[in-house]
């Protein structure tokens, strides 16, 4: 479901109206516009595919898109973790190649790569008008387009001094192709602007790689698309996710792109997925082995002396964890087991969310540096 912006009068600078400009997105005013609903491409693409139509109330977004992955966060420290893995940028390949390790950023599924959660407040500037230089200064002032207005620019954004027109055209065959949004009557759905926000972010940081010589080959394209998506045949992924060939190989190219990036600016981490313990056969926690006394020991890391068969230290987590239990280098419980395993999984999820941390940073380094103007459009 999309929002509607109906239009007041507004000054008008170079036949663009502009309702409000600002560095600080809380100090636009809140009454500039009024919203009503209607519909966005994902709404007419759900519809094509047969989904029901959602409830007018239901003007919200899907928080979860079409990514199977949005609630991988870590769980508390006290909470028994989930299989999953924590939290990753939308594109994240989460995986770890089978050796356990964080690589980085994952696609659970392609078309969550295009549409990315934008917030608004990560770009440094904006404005929000009805006009734009297309189309005879209209913009898009309707919730649909004909053929020939799909080349109408309905957004751009300017970049480190560089501006950037973006057409309907663009940003719907970001998500879609044509053939799965076209409407009865022919016409397309006219973007929502999350939708633009989401193109002019992607496509910010596929600037900041090219600018930094990043480049794939088409075996790392393959590559990537067999580990991220489970399949390198572009016809398959144009099939399952509404794309053009074409399109499917272009977003996979620029996701393989963007995975470099990532590794360029977040170092691998040692930080590995740890694995739960074997639930003992008979179902009694406090059975005790020489398994879980060696499961426990392969979790310790320099905490262990393996030598002296004793802790190294009695300042790291793991002992912090066992300390008070019955643990020693030929005896543990599957309790006490559990208690490493719950401590592994925090020091993985603190390393990745460090990553996670530092790669949102340098995104919004970024996007300080782009203003962004919509036309028009839906919110």
């Amino acid at each position: 479901m999309g929002l509607i912006q109906k239009k007041d009068e507004h000054d008008v600078f170079d036949d663009i109206e502009v309702i409000e400009r600002s560095d600080n997105p809380d100090d636009l005013p809140k009454t500039a516009y009024d919203l009503v609903a209607g519909k966005s491409a994902e709404d007419f693409a759900a519809e094509k595919d047969g989904a029901p139509e959602p409830a007018e109330d239901e003007l919200t977004p899907d928080p979860e898109l079409l990514d199977d992955d949005t609630d991988d966060r870590p769980a508390p420290a006290h909470a028994k973790p989930k299989e999953a893995e924590p939290e990753k940028p939308a594109f994240h390949d989460g995986g770890n190649d089978g050796d356990g390790k964080s690589k980085g950023p994952k696609t659970g599924i392609i078309i969550a790569i295009a549409v990315v959660a934008v917030v608004i407040a990560a770009i440094a500037g904006y404005m929000i008008g009805s006009g734009g230089p297309a189309a005879g200064g209209q913009g898009a002032a309707s919730s649909s387009l004909t053929e020939d207005q799909l080349d109408t620019v309905v957004a751009t954004y300017t970049y480190n001094g560089k501006k950037t027109d973006i057409t309907a055209r663009e940003i719907i065959e970001a998500q879609y192709s044509l053939e799965a949004v076209v409407q009865d009557d022919g016409t397309y759905p006219t973007p929502a602007a999350d939708s633009a926000l989401a193109y002019a972010r992607n496509h910010i940081l596929l600037a900041e790689a090219e600018a930094r010589g990043i480049t794939v080959t088409e075996d790392e394209m393959i590559e990537f698309a067999q580990n991220s998506i489970g399949t390198s045949d572009y016809a398959e992924m144009a099939e399952n996710y509404n794309l053009t060939e074409d399109q499917a190989r272009e977003v996979v190219r620029q996701q393989a792109t963007l995975q470099k990036l990532y590794a360029q600016i977040i170092p691998e981490t040692e930080a590995t997925v740890p694995t739960a313990p074997t639930e003992p056969e008979n179902g009694d926690s406090s059975t005790r082995s020489k398994e879980y006394a060696d499961y426990i020991i392969g979790l310790l890391g320099d905490e262990w002396d393996a030598e002296a068969g004793t802790w190294a230290t009695e300042d790291g987590t793991y002992y912090s964890a066992l300390s008070g239990t019955d643990f020693t280098a030929e005896s543990a419980s599957y309790e006490e087991a559990l208690s490493a395993y719950y401590a592994a999984y925090q020091e993985y999820a603190e390393k990745s969310s460090e990553a996670t941390t530092a790669w949102s940073d340098f995104q919004d380094g970024l996007y300080a540096n782009a203003d962004i103007q919509l036309f028009g459009l839906y919110v």
